[in-house]
């Protein structure tokens, strides 16, 4: 799958248009997760494991990994410190800290603190928010779809999610052209 297969994928996913930072950040070939000890760019610690927790539930670990194992928050680390404008980054932020807040408001607690119930109704009743305001936020891009447009984007283009989710294929030289869908249980990538 080359990169602007895996953006159109990923636009279809998080619903809407990419915004012209990732799409940037992906065609120039951005990549995170490298080998060795990682340190956060612009993240603090405790917005990294907000970031992480976040990106796990919008990615959990089934049969293939999820977004933790991908890096999902280093690739968001990256992205918030090189490619966002100063708006998104600002919004970005903000969002994270509304997310907390609401956490405290509803369970007492910060949002990596509660309870994996209470922080999937947290993030349900954020996307119920989006999806019923759509158009209405004047061109920004509302908190909660900035964090699923970074995860997916840097899942899908970890090594984990390109090989393991998508079920990486070599080309060879061999066709086969009718492969029953059972055989491979999942997309391929190539």
């Amino acid at each position: 799958m080359n990169r602007r297969e895996a953006l159109k994928g990923v636009a279809l996913l998080t619903g809407g248009a990419l915004s012209p930072s990732v799409v940037s950040a992906i065609l120039s070939g951005i990549t995170a997760g490298g080998s060795g000890k990682w340190s956060p760019k612009i993240v603090t610690g405790r917005q990294n494991e907000l970031i992480t927790t976040v990106a796990e539930l919008i990615i959990p670990a089934t049969d293939t990994p999820g977004a933790k194992a991908a890096k999902a928050n280093e690739f968001i680390d990256l992205m918030l410190a090189d490619w966002l404008t100063a708006a998104e980054r600002d919004s970005f932020f903000r969002g994270l800290e509304e997310l907390d807040g609401r956490a405290e408001k509803l369970h007492s607690a910060k949002f990596v603190k509660c309870s994996v119930e209470g922080q999937t109704a947290i993030l349900k009743e954020l996307e119920t928010e989006v999806t019923s305001q759509r158009g209405e936020d004047g061109g920004r891009k509302p908190f909660f779809s900035q964090m699923k447009e970074l995860v997916l984007i840097g899942y899908f283009t970890s090594e984990i999610g390109v090989t393991q989710e998508l079920k990486h294929f070599v080309a060879t030289d061999r066709y086969e052209g009718c492969i029953p869908f059972e055989e491979i249980g999942r997309t391929w990538s190539g």
